[in-house]
């Protein structure tokens, strides 16, 4: 969704630590009518709706209908993540589209309090109309505590309201901020930070300050000044485009400016730490909540036990992906094949290329999207399922120090775990990842993951090729280990290319885990399938409109130019074999099937994607490949399985075939090169099947990687490295058997 138009309502911001209950508050406050969105030329996922607000606490004026949004979650206004850019950008009403906020609500989580409150502690320090949302305070009284709110709100000197994610949660937060928009304009006393600065120094604080002052619409030039001062420390302000305007070159050259900065959070902690002492009541004995936490943090957390637990839940996710999906995956493709065949008895057979490009083309890219809403829809559900539970960031916490050795951070397993299944869901997972090029550097080697679309290249090949090799050893059949020398150089290809991109095109410092361990959760349901549809929705919105367009492209490379002769030919035929077989109507149709087969064989030569096969011949002829194998690496484009299909075709079978075809793998057998000699041995098999893992074959992938990254940039990037190294591995894999004597 483009960015939201200005709107002449008031306008709510949603504001908050990651995990803070922001987003269960927002689904309170807007009900049904929430929608995900982005605004112009940013990737990272915002969600806005409207609220109705009642007439007030003194019952003045009457009920308001205000829009709210909710950004991503961020733990400082120093941005370390693109997520965390758009939320402070939000706040300095930095974004395309939207104006500045009416009232901001931070929203903070009532377990965590000190931690939250240093947030708050840089909030209070600007002019915003702040209100304070204390979520979690559910939690406190079941553990038999109690949340002083009043004190905490005198102490922070703005309005602090409990608002826990049950029922009538909201309703107060409602009535409070009713009261906040009457009382417009309001402008906020500052709560400022105080720390000793050198009189230089100080100049250049005020200069750089009021230089964003003007930028933000905030009058607070020493408040933002040292803002800017920790963000030239920390490197933040590349992220937010009004800090990188400012001139900091001053900040940058004086040697107290990252003391002050440090002084500067140290001052926020002790603010934080005051404003928190005494607001929560404590105990004598553990709370049941943090009782529970522990208890299971004890075996999630453990040396042995965590990773084995770990191992579990992926393989139980790994398990669904594959096989619980299929189901789903396998009845979406029979009701596309099935709209198909009523479509192509419905057009008029006097049409036969309308009727083709419905079928084939509009349908056939219909469905080649919504076959992925399944794995979609599995993939994120679990997602869901181990974020709000708290295990993701022990997952993410255990898988650490092994993603180090690539360079990535702990939360980049997940994506590359889930590319076995298949790349698309895996690369709309990435979204966990802070970093922005730790997040291109996953996305650009998930697609080396051997996901199941390969499996049927796989199968046909080794059922082909490889059935009458020896056993190794006497004992493993050949066929075995091929499939498993495949996944591995696929996951090899994967990590070395992630230590290649972060050493070089991407580079950047391992990340260090900085991460929440949440207590654990029970998630709620309708937040789940919210989480879930909102995923689905964007892909099959946005990554569909792409596929279904690539689609018909290539429908149109294997149908044009349409040669007539050989459709005449094949009419003539038809009717010769009609007049000498009526009295035998199997036979009939057998021979009519031939003939429409060997026709399909004949257009698809002499079609576009047909020449360009044997223009391409010259180049692919050194890794073993004729033009047949040529239009099956471009036709597989669509789909990596649609390789199998279009070798059908290729041989005059048909596109009904599949991996386990008898007589397409004895058509390629008996298929030799121009010089007599087999096409298809063991070695012409070896150089595919690594072509196979090592490229670009899927313009579903292309498809996610454009709509994740919001440019073409990475997407042609990414199609012209793979195919590289897929060109290149294949190329040896061939020549050097050659040189050692192997067919």
């Amino acid at each position: 969704m483009s960015g939201r138009a200005v709107s002449e309502r008031p306008l709510l911001l949603l504001i908050g630590n990651p995990n803070s209950g922001k987003t269960t508050l927002f689904n309170a406050l807007t009900g049904l009518s929430a929608q995900v969105g982005n605004y112009p030329g940013i990737t990272v996922e915002h969600r806005e709706g409207r609220a109705t607000l009642p007439a007030g606490a003194a019952g003045a004026g009457e009920a308001l209908v205000v829009d709210v949004v909710d950004v991503p979650g961020t733990y400082s206004l120093l941005p370390r993540s693109d997520d965390e850019a758009v939320a402070v950008r939000a706040i300095f009403a930095d974004l395309p589209g939207l104006k500045k906020a009416d009232v901001v609500v931070c929203v903070v989580d009532a377990t965590q309090l000190e931690r939250n409150l240093h947030f708050v502690a840089q909030l209070r320090e600007l002019p915003l109309p702040l209100v304070i949302a204390l979520t979690m305070t559910d939690t406190i009284a079941a553990d038999q505590r109690r949340v002083d709110v009043d004190a905490l709100g005198s102490r922070l000197g703005v309005p602090v309201i409990a608002a826990p994610g049950v029922r009538g949660g909201a309703a107060a937060l409602k009535t409070t901020l009713a009261d906040e928009l009457q009382k417009r304009p309001r402008r906020l006393a500052l709560n400022p930070a105080v720390v000793q600065l050198p009189a230089d120094l100080s100049d250049a604080v005020d200069d750089a300050g009021r230089a964003l002052s003007g930028r933000a619409g905030l009058d607070a030039p020493r408040a933002l000044g040292l803002l800017l001062a920790q963000a030239v420390v920390g490197g933040a302000g590349s992220n937010v485009p009004i800090f990188d305007a400012v001139d900091v070159a001053r900040l940058r050259a004086h040697p107290r400016t990252a003391a002050v900065a440090g002084e500067l959070v140290q001052a926020r902690w002790a603010r934080a730490e005051g404003w928190a002492r005494g607001i929560v009541s404590e105990l004598p004995q553990e709370a049941n909540s943090a009782r529970f936490t522990r208890r299971v943090d004890a075996i999630a957390l453990h040396t042995v036990l965590g990773p084995l637990l770990m191992v579990g839940v992926f393989l139980l996710l790994f398990q669904a992906l594959f096989s619980w999906a299929q189901p789903l995956m396998d009845g979406i493709t029979a009701s596309v094949e099935g709209v198909g065949t009523w479509a192509g008895d419905v057009l008029p057979s006097s049409l036969p290329l309308l009727r083709s490009l419905v079928v084939e083309g509009v349908i056939a890219g219909v469905g080649n999207v919504v076959v992925f809403v399944p794995q979609i829809a599995v993939l994120f559900f679990f997602l869901a399922v181990l974020e709000d539970t708290g295990y993701l960031a022990r997952a993410a916490f255990l898988l650490d120090r092994v993603m180090k050795g690539v360079g990535l951070h702990g939360r980049a397993f997940v994506p590359l775990l889930s590319g076995f299944a298949c790349a698309v869901p895996a690369i709309m997972a990435t979204r966990t990842i802070e970093s922005r090029k730790d997040r291109l550097v996953t996305i650009l080697v998930t697609p080396l993951i051997s996901c199941s679309a390969r499996l049927p290249v796989y199968a046909l090949m080794i059922a082909t090729v490889f059935t009458d090799v020896p056993p190794v050893f006497g004992v493993v059949e050949a066929g075995a280990v091929v499939m498993v020398s495949m996944y591995a150089l696929s996951l090899g290809a994967a990590i070395t290319m992630a230590w290649v991109f972060k050493r070089t095109l991407l580079k950047s410092p391992t990340p260090a885990l900085v991460l929440e361990l949440p207590p654990y959760r029970v998630p709620k349901l309708s937040q789940l399938w919210k989480a879930v549809w909102a995923r689905v929705r964007t892909f099959l919105v946005e990554a569909g409109t792409v596929i279904l367009a690539i689609t018909v492209v290539l429908w149109a490379l294997l149908k044009f130019p349409v040669d007539e002769h050989i459709t005449a030919q094949a009419e003539a035929r038809k009717q010769a074999l009609h007049a000498q077989l009526q009295n035998d109507p199997e036979l009939l149709e057998q021979k009519l099937n031939d003939v429409d087969d060997e026709a399909r064989m004949k257009l698809v030569e002499r079609s576009a994607a047909g020449r360009v096969g044997h223009a391409i011949e010259p180049l692919i002829a050194p890794l073993g490949f004729d033009w047949k194998i040529g239009i099956g690496i471009l036709a597989s484009f669509a789909a990596r399985e649609v390789f199998v299909s279009t070798l059908g075709i290729v041989y005059g079978l048909g596109d009904d075939e599949d991996e386990g075809s008898t007589s397409l793998r004895d058509s390629m057998r008996q298929d030799t090169k121009a010089d007599g000699t087999k096409l298809y041995t063991p070695l012409t098999g070896l150089s595919l099947l690594v072509f196979f893992v090592l490229a670009m074959q899927c313009m579903s992938t292309i498809a996610a990687v454009r709509r994740e990254t919001r440019s073409w940039k990475w997407p042609l990037f990414q199609i012209a490295y793979m195919t590289v190294l897929a060109f290149s591995g294949s190329l040896l894999v061939f020549q050097i058997g050659r040189a050692l004597g192997f067919s």
